[in-house]
């Protein structure tokens, strides 16, 4: 068996349900250079708000710095809010791959909105330019029904991203996505009534 497919089935089998990694190339019995990519999904309840008051807060593509603690700074570099192919800029204090080289930990990155679909209450992004280790990123942030009121539902895949564990960084995005849902709570439940 291929390396890379025992680190998949390995990933696969964890403890970790979301997290798992994936074979870039087939197993064809030859020995080769094989790039292993990470995949994971993190979801966090959003208790009280509708999937559409949460939407309505979450779905403007620059508006990061207001739902993540860990970005500071979250503008359009490039295009038109919301439409598919503008640039967004963040950045913020948190960079394991900088930090890990002793240059600091301040990090940013300039990432391309790939898809926006209102109607399902999700967009699809990649990052373009960056210094916090990443390769190849896409994620995708959408926001769900769920008992509570609604969840936001986080996927990505990337290559290995400097500095990190696959499970190191799933549950960096776990501690985020609940970071957002507390958020959420917090201004939903705050607003006068009448006004969603």
């Amino acid at each position: 068996m291929h390396q890379a497919q025992a680190a998949a089935e390995e990933a696969h089998d964890s403890e970790h349900p979301t997290a798992a990694m994936a074979a870039d190339a087939p197993d064809d019995g030859k020995e080769s250079t094989i790039t292993a990519a990470w995949q994971g999904s993190v979801r966090a309840a959003v208790e009280g708000p509708t999937p559409d008051q949460a939407w309505a807060l979450l779905g403007e593509f620059c508006s990061l710095d207001r739902w993540v603690p860990s970005v500071q700074t979250c503008q359009l570099v490039d295009g038109a809010e919301g439409k598919p192919g503008c640039v967004r800029y963040c950045a913020g204090p948190v960079n394991k791959a900088v930090a890990a080289a002793g240059e600091g930990g301040f990090g940013w990155s300039k990432e391309r909105l790939l898809e926006f679909d209102q109607a399902e209450r999700r967009y699809s992004y990649e990052v373009v330019e960056t210094n916090k280790g990443f390769g190849r990123y896409s994620a995708t942030i959408q926001v769900e029904p769920d008992p509570a009121g609604c969840a936001v539902a986080w996927s990505f895949e990337a290559d290995p991203v400097q500095g990190w564990t696959l499970e190191g960084f799933v549950g960096f995005l776990e501690e985020l996505a609940r970071g957002v849902a507390r958020r959420l709570e917090k201004e939903i439940v705050a607003q006068p009534m009448g006004q969603d």
